[in-house]
């Protein structure tokens, strides 16, 4: 049965090719999206190693011509700060807060292996302020930074790059005029938004040009606390300027800028597939209808309902086959030359759930014209020829 399929595709060879693309071009789709949907549910699934939680982002500026001065008026906002019982922890932090869109980066190396990270200047409270724990080691305090060598917390995935199975802890990185200490390593730390792979990322002690504050308020903290907060900090020096923002409204936004361009493909992908399906019926449909000489001879020599839909399913399925068979060794490429930075298993569910998907799509589009070649009597499909 399978060689006389062949026999017939090949005979129709034209118009079965151009069924072949419709179903190369759809699995590349389906692969794309699949792909893109699994890799974005892992990453969503994935521990951010942090909380937005009632943690306010605060913006300074003080306007202070040099850092004797920006010191003096970062020190009269910590008093400030440590007189409101609504605030439980705070620090200053370098612009490139969580959930912002700022960015600092830095190259680390070890022992010839190096990474781009992120890189963060904070306080020794930070972690409390974003409710980050540590894997090992523990974070910086004020007498780690006494000396030549800075110490720095680094997150598990930069760890792996770096030191590959070796304890990370104790390590110096970087070259001999920067040198940093590995004084603790935090499993993950996903500050971009909520759909962010495993990241690079560094924590150093406070730089002295840093200024802005991130703040964890107690539960109840109302806008009349935030308002007071705000004119309290503005009025402590001239022509201050404070912005505040809360860190789970700075969360929304950055995954907003993930979700909405995703979407707005998955309707694309949707709406380009659906029209391959409508073409691939109607291609089914006019070829069925043309063979209904030799549908009412199968009838005729004891073919069943059954059997004829069979069939037609059988011969939609092998046509979709080869044209799927091209669409995975293009797919295949992408994990063995290590196009992108994605798990191997992420391409492997996209190729395994685009081929269920054409499979699905081709069997729905072919059932109904099999179904109604499967009704056709023979004698009226022979007196018809």
């Amino acid at each position: 049965m399978f060689k006389h399929i062949l026999a017939l595709i090949w005979k129709k060879k034209k118009s079965n090719f151009l069924m072949m693309l419709e179903i190369f071009v759809s699995f590349l789709i389906l692969f794309a999206v699949w792909s893109l949907s699994i890799y974005t549910y892992r990453n969503y699934a994935t521990p951010s190693g942090l909380s937005t939680e009632r943690v306010w982002a605060v913006y300074l500026q003080f306007n202070a011509p040099n850092d004797t001065l920006r010191g003096e008026y970062r020190e009269l906002v910590r008093r400030t700060l440590k007189a409101f019982p609504e605030i439980e922890h705070f620090s200053y932090s370098s612009s490139n807060l969580p959930f912002s869109f700022s960015s600092s980066n830095r190259d680390y190396t070890y022992q010839g292996k190096g990474a781009l990270s992120e890189v963060m200047s904070v306080e020794a409270d930070y972690p409390n302020v974003m409710g980050m724990s540590l894997q090992s080691g523990k974070w910086f305090e004020a007498q780690d930074t006494i000396g030549k060598i800075t110490p720095v917390v680094i997150t598990r995935h930069l760890a792996d790059i770096l030191f590959g199975q070796e304890e990370a802890v104790g390590k110096i990185i970087g070259d001999e005029k920067a040198p940093r200490k590995v004084v603790g390593v935090v499993p993950y730390f996903r500050h971009k938004s909520s759909y962010q792979g495993d990241d690079n990322c560094a924590f150093e002690p406070l730089s002295q040009w840093d200024n802005d504050l991130l703040l964890k308020v107690k539960s109840g903290a109302t806008a009349e606390f935030e308002a007071r907060l705000a004119r309290t900090i503005q009025q402590l020096g001239k022509d201050w300027v404070i912005e505040i923002q809360h860190m789970d409204n700075m969360q929304s936004t950055q995954d907003n800028t993930i979700v909405i361009p995703i979407l707005i493909l998955f309707i694309i992908c949707a709406f380009l597939v659906f029209n391959v399906g409508l073409g691939l019926f109607g291609v089914l449909f006019q070829n069925i209808n043309r063979r209904k000489g030799e549908i009412g001879l199968r009838r005729a020599i004891g073919a069943t309902k059954r059997q004829i839909l069979t069939y037609f399913i059988g011969e939609t399925l092998v046509i979709a086959g080869f044209g799927v068979v091209l669409g995975v060794f293009f797919a295949i490429q992408l994990p063995l030359l290590q196009v992108l930075d994605v798990e191997t298993s992420v391409y492997v569910w996209g190729i395994v759930l685009a081929l269920l998907s054409i499979f699905v799509l081709a069997v729905l589009c072919a059932f109904y014209p099999s179904r109604q070649a499967a009704t056709i009597f023979p004698a009226v499909a022979l007196h018809e020829e």
